[in-house]
């Protein structure tokens, strides 16, 4: 299994998110806050290759509007990435 690299990152209000993926995932990708500190991982999108890709958080609480530009922003890193 290799490691995952960085395909980029986003603003998202006041954070800072990094999103990682890895070549043996064809579908997902990991979310990571790295502003403000302290980093912390929040989460993954799944199905990244399916109709309906689905984010996932281990602890934030986020309204419907920044989960769905969380996921959104995820999507299109994580298909600029598949074009390289």
């Amino acid at each position: 299994m290799s490691e995952p690299k960085i395909l980029g990152q986003f603003q998202l209000e006041h954070r800072t998110i990094q999103v990682s993926g890895d070549d043996s995932s064809t579908g997902t990708a990991w979310l990571r806050r790295v502003h403000p500190d302290p980093p912390m991982a929040l989460g993954c999108v799944v199905e990244l290759d399916s109709t309906t890709p689905r984010l996932r958080l281990y602890r934030a609480e986020w309204p419907d509007d920044l989960r769905e530009a969380a996921k959104e922003q995820t999507i299109a890193i994580w298909k600029t990435s598949r074009i390289r």
